[in-house]
């Protein structure tokens, strides 16, 4: 995004499995935003709106394909959304099978 905007500064809550001091803010917006959406604080939140701006935040959380129910809820009430503006919700739900037996 613009260089002049600092990273955001996340908590571990939601990136358990990611190292943050690592992590490319720029490269991976979605995920990010995603994760933190689904897992994060409400500072984390508040760190990604900063970082990445309301637009983008709410563009990514409708356009994802799969989304959390907490993030859902938090995405209706942060933008004002209907579930029918949720991608997850008007898309075809597919059913990942991950055993062949």
């Amino acid at each position: 995004m613009n260089p002049e905007i600092a990273k955001p500064a996340l908590s571990r809550r939601g990136f358990w499995d990611v190292d943050l001091k690592r992590l490319d803010f720029d490269r991976y917006p979605d995920f990010t935003i995603v994760r933190v959406m689904e897992r994060g604080t409400s500072n984390d939140i508040r760190e990604i709106i900063r970082y990445y701006g309301r637009k983008k935040v709410c563009a990514t959380v409708t356009n994802s394909e799969r989304l959390l129910p907490r993030a859902q809820v938090i995405s209706r009430r942060l933008f004002h959304l209907h579930n029918s503006d949720f991608k997850c919700f008007t898309a075809k739900s597919q059913v990942m099978n991950y055993s062949r037996y």
